[in-house]
């Protein structure tokens, strides 16, 4: 079973060959409650990983064409249909929007299993973007290029985080890590998922100053994946809810200290049955995909 299954968030064996599936939603958003939803998943498949174009007239995905074969669709919101960015005789996943507007950066599983940041431009021209890290499994944009990376290791525990600053150079922030990664916005402080203790808790990053701070901030249970909403809000998707966690302060420090505890925001319970897994906003956050786990 090659690398790319450990991307789905499951360890699995080479018996366990199918890719597991999940329904994609797309709901409307107001005062912090769901207006509307509505299933878009074009079929039943692996379809994951949504993100939305800088205007949220489009909608990104990890879709599966072929068993354990993917590629990245998109579902235009304007006439609800569904495409594919590019058809390539590799897997795509993660797509993630590049700072300059040229295109879509994707973890690409290549041919002898290695997992590297690949390009597919508005065109579907696909194009290796950075030849030197390997074993990428998620990834997240911050300042000028730079990024947060999760590193693939040979067991789950020896999964790292690790930054890969404007220069080019790689550091390694943390090992057992889990798959959230958020940039808030301006891209220079971070929130990641770190295992503590049995528990998966939240370490925060600060670029300029090349500076952790971890914290005693538990995730709600079964959480994974996070996103910042606002420089005081930071959303998690657990069980059939996404979470929100408020604060305040003028340093990461004070943020976390001043953390009330993570409180209920959108209840997805009646579209979703199983668990929420990703999750992703438009800019305006009046839009809202998930995926349901089926």
């Amino acid at each position: 079973m090659r690398l790319s299954l450990l991307l789905t968030g499951l360890l699995t064996t080479a018996a366990q060959a199918a890719m597991p599936q999940f329904d994609l939603y797309l709901a409307d958003v107001s005062q912090g409650a769901i207006r509307s939803a509505q299933l878009i998943s074009p079929k039943a498949a692996y379809i994951n990983q949504p993100t939305f174009s800088k205007d949220g007239s489009r909608l990104y995905y990890t879709l599966e064409q072929t068993e354990d074969k993917t590629d990245i669709g998109y579902y235009q919101l304007s006439d609800r249909q569904h495409g594919v960015l590019a058809k390539t005789s590799l897997s795509e996943y993660s797509p993630t929007l590049l700072a300059d507007g040229s295109g879509l950066s994707t973890v690409v599983v290549e041919a002898d299993g290695s997992q590297r940041l690949w390009k597919i431009d508005w065109h579907g021209k696909a194009s290796l973007l950075n030849a030197e890290v390997k074993g990428v499994g998620y990834h997240a944009w911050g300042a000028q290029n730079s990024a947060l990376l999760f590193i693939l290791g040979d067991k789950e525990d020896n999964h790292t985080m690790r930054y890969l600053a404007p220069n080019g150079s790689l550091t390694v922030l943390a090992t057992n890590v889990g798959r959230g990664i958020s940039w808030r916005e301006g891209g220079k402080v971070a929130a990641f998922v770190t295992q503590q203790q049995g528990e998966s808790r939240l370490t925060f990053f600060a670029s300029d100053a090349n500076k952790l701070y971890p914290t005693q901030l538990a995730l709600p249970k079964g959480g994974q994946d996070l996103l910042w909403l606002t420089a005081d809000q930071l959303l998690v998707s657990a069980g059939q809810r996404i979470y929100r966690l408020q604060s305040s302060g003028e340093s990461l420090s004070q943020w976390a200290e001043n953390a009330k505890g993570w409180q209920p925001y959108l209840d997805l319970s009646a579209w979703c049955k199983t668990e929420v897994s990703r999750f992703a906003f438009n800019s305006t956050a009046t839009q809202l995909a998930f995926v349901c786990k089926k």
